[in-house]
């Protein structure tokens, strides 16, 4: 690959500066991170104090999607709503290159170093009508345990950051592939190449065996 600049993004830290943390009892870990005693509620070691978005370290991706979901955890809980705690595995990534990626759940390498007995099965986006009508390429990766629910989806081609959804739910549901074998997706669509992944993966492969 031939290039004129290479960009190495090294990730994001905190701005913490002038908010205080140190007056409120709040600490800060070597990045500038501050951790919930109770990821549950967001809540820190002073009680009464909630921390979302950026100031929270991994399993918190920092993305804008996810610090969200953070806000109205907190909010919620202020208000005494019962919330469900945020569930990171299920949040879903995504980088707006060209190609688009997106992935939701985990990678391939991942799931193997969690001890899980994982299949894997990809397909090209060509494969389908709207695929080649693109004509950018692109693949759909699904990461499963073997017998048992999908683990992640990992896709990579044009226009995929809109769909990332559907696997989303696939994964926060717990879903199997036979699950997800039994629902049409709409022709032609991208959407179409994900379906058939999941058909493959249950023994029903129409394009694949």
């Amino acid at each position: 690959i031939e290039a004129e600049r290479l960009l190495v993004a090294v990730g994001r830290a905190p701005v913490t500066d002038g908010l205080g943390l140190a007056a409120a009892g709040l600490a800060v870990d070597e990045r500038g991170f501050v951790a919930p005693a109770d990821w549950a509620r967001l809540e820190t070691a002073v009680p009464g104090i909630h921390v979302a978005g950026d100031l929270l370290p991994p399993p918190s991706p920092g993305l804008a999607h996810a610090s969200f979901a953070e806000g109205l955890l907190v909010a919620e809980t202020l208000a005494g709503v019962a919330s469900a705690p945020v569930d990171y595995a299920a949040v879903p990534r995504v980088t707006y290159s060209s190609p688009q990626t997106a992935s939701v759940g985990l990678t391939e390498a991942d799931a193997r170093n969690r001890g899980h007995d994982v299949v894997v099965n990809t397909m090209p986006l060509t494969a389908v009508a709207k695929g080649m009508v693109h004509g950018q390429g692109g693949v759909v990766k699904v990461v499963a345990e073997r017998a048992g629910q999908v683990l992640g989806v990992h896709l990579v081609g044009p226009n995929v950051s809109e769909m990332i959804a559907e696997s989303q739910l696939i994964v926060g549901w717990d879903a199997e592939p036979s699950d997800v074998a039994r629902h049409i997706h709409a022709h032609p669509t991208l959407s179409e190449a994900v379906g058939e992944t999941f058909l493959t993966l249950a023994g029903r492969g129409l394009h694949q065996q």
